[in-house]
């Protein structure tokens, strides 16, 4: 990723704007990192190596709570901004004790629960396509109503209610795309109280009748008297409906357009299903559908020769941290047998790692494993896949699958 002589580049904020992955791309083959500038124009570096992304993600001295102070910042109140984020607003060991919890109510077991009803759901919504004759708008049809109706299951909601989610999942994201115009302020304020109601209803209804699902099991977590209150777990579920709900729709769009770039890798996943866990791996690796986050400096730290203060800012850069040769060969390439790929940072790292990693992949595989059964590989209109390089949020995306003989 370096050059022999190397220095950090300097962002052209003109090409950023014009193309971020193609600068951010350019910026990461002279060194770790580039200087550049926030929304607001102020010097911040961008850290755009794998190992220093790692390192920064790891590092207690910088916090997540960039995200709150943003969205305090463009207008939201600070009730609807801890509600969106529960823990980028915990630090040290606030942070610990709340996600031991958290993981303590969400186990592996309980998302390998869930395989079955992402599977059935998923071969459910591409039967619909096919009843359609193969031609879709797959957000609607397929990307949209997925995940929502498994979050369904797992919070033991109707799956009625499932719509409703992802409606509100929706809005919610507008929250972390500032600046937010003024209809937007008030749709997400309007949308945060409805969930805050909804919560409050759901978790009155497990205190008098429990079950075997999640709301329950954050109700009902203990470790040595640590317990989560109503706040908390209202926060739990309007963080997990956005998160669950709204990136990994995202993430299977992206699914789509790699394999549309790629038919012939489609086909050899039709023909070998055990690569699919690989292939959702290199999907995840190659096209993150979050380009990088932002840390806030809330102890004195450095990293090499960055000297940090309490107040300054980082922006770390999965985009190059996933393409960078220093950890993957021929980056830049498509390979859904590229034995690494799971080494990528589109979750995150460290203490902040996301905690829906697996539900997310599960989600994944049983998707792409249900549209291979049924489907050739996706057709996508040129302009769309061209326009793909940058990572976006896709309200819908034609696509025209050929049958296959069932």
């Amino acid at each position: 990723m370096h050059a022999d002589d190397p220095t950090p580049a300097t962002l052209d904020v003109d090409a950023y704007l014009a193309d971020p992955e193609d600068e951010l791309r350019r910026l990461a083959e002279s060194y770790w990192y580039a200087k550049g500038v926030d929304a607001h124009g102020q010097p911040v570096p961008f850290v755009l190596s794998m190992d220093g992304v790692r390192e920064v993600l790891r590092d207690r001295r910088l916090s997540a709570r960039s995200f709150v102070e943003d969205m305090v910042a463009g207008g939201i109140s600070p009730e609807t901004a801890a509600q969106f984020t529960p823990l980028f607003g915990r630090d040290g060991e606030e942070h610990c004790r709340f996600r031991a919890l958290l993981s303590a109510a969400f186990t592996p077991r309980q998302v390998e629960r869930l395989r079955p009803v992402a599977a059935a759901t998923a071969d459910r919504l591409a039967g619909g396509i096919a009843e359609a004759g193969g031609e879709c708008e797959f957000v609607g049809s397929f990307a949209a109503p997925l995940p929502p109706e498994v979050f369904a299951v797992l919070f033991g909601l109707p799956v009625e209610d499932a719509d409703r989610l992802a409606r509100w999942a929706t809005v919610i994201a507008r929250a972390f795309m500032p600046p937010l115009a003024p209809d937007d302020l008030a749709a997400v304020e309007e949308t945060a109280a409805s969930m805050r109601d909804y919560a409050r209803a759901l978790i009155e209804q497990r205190r008098r009748a429990p079950a075997d699902d999640l709301v329950t099991h954050l109700l009902e977590v203990d470790l040595d008297g640590d317990r989560l209150g109503d706040t908390d777990v209202i926060a739990v579920i309007t963080g997990f409906v956005f998160a669950g709900s709204e990136t990994t729709k995202q993430q299977l769009v992206e699914l789509i357009l790699a394999f549309a770039e790629h038919p012939e890798l489609w086909e050899r996943v039709e023909r070998d299903q055990a690569l699919i866990p690989a292939a959702v791996e290199e999907v995840l690796r190659h096209r993150p559908i979050v380009p990088g986050l932002s840390r806030l400096v809330i102890e004195p730290a450095s990293h090499r020769e960055l000297e940090l203060a309490p107040g300054d800012r980082l922006m770390v850069s999965f985009v190059t941290a996933n393409h960078d040769p220093a950890q993957f060969a021929e980056p830049w390439r498509f390979d859904i047998c590229r034995s690494n790929a799971s080494d990528h940072v589109t979750f995150g790292w460290g203490p902040h790692f996301c905690l829906g990693a697996g539900l997310a992949r599960v989600e994944l595989q049983e998707a792409l494993r249900a549209l291979v059964e049924r489907f050739g590989p996706p057709r996508v209109e040129p302009e769309l896949l061209a326009s793909s390089a940058v990572r976006g949020w896709s309200t819908e995306l034609p696509v025209a699958f050929e049958l296959r003989a069932r």
